[in-house]
């Protein structure tokens, strides 16, 4: 009986060490990401309306943790992702709306972004809870997957930075962006 409750220990341990928890949704602490080990910084809950309705947990990924966005904004050679767990439906046109805000507020509705972003934007459909939104930044190009499905990768390092930086430039969600950076448990 001592034996089980040790090796029970132990297991316990071992699994809340490869692993985190918010609002229910557990996401790794490491991923394998194109050959690269990528670790959770952090999560946060992406709340809407003043009546602070969950909408998703994201969580983001770096090669190396950091609580400081400019510093991995700024990296043209390392991999990040998000990863966006939906805990509630949410319109496709609501999401569309949500990353052209985002664009605007992270001061990134640029010109030369525009046309990236529509194709963006034309990925996004209705989500249900439980689905998953993945993104996949590289120096070059931005990685899409919506509901386990791969879409064509959206050219440019450009592109990927304005899209990071809605989630730390001009974010009114402020648990959301101190989650992810790993500042709020």
């Amino acid at each position: 009986m001592k034996n089980f409750a040790v090796l029970f220990v132990t297991l316990f341990l071992t699994l809340n060490l490869q692993a985190a928890t918010k609002a229910n949704i557990t996401m790794p602490d490491t991923k394998n990401v194109s050959g690269r080990v990528l670790h959770l910084n952090g999560q946060g809950i992406r709340k809407a309306t003043w009546l602070g309705i969950k909408v998703y947990v994201g969580g983001l990924y770096l090669e190396e943790k950091s609580t400081n966005h400019k510093a991995f904004l700024e990296s043209e050679k390392s991999l990040k992702q998000v990863v966006m767990h939906f805990v509630r439906d949410v319109d496709g046109e609501k999401l569309v709306g949500g990353w052209n805000d985002g664009f605007k507020n992270s001061g990134n509705d640029k010109k030369e972004l525009k046309d990236r972003l529509a194709t963006f934007n034309s990925y996004m459909a209705d989500v249900k809870k439980g689905q998953e939104i993945v993104l996949t930044f590289t120096p070059n190009q931005t990685e899409v997957t919506f509901n386990g499905q791969k879409k064509a990768a959206i050219k440019g390092g450009d592109f990927g930075k304005a899209l990071l930086s809605v989630w730390f430039v001009g974010q009114d969600d402020k648990g959301l962006t101190k989650g992810m950076l790993g500042l709020e448990k």
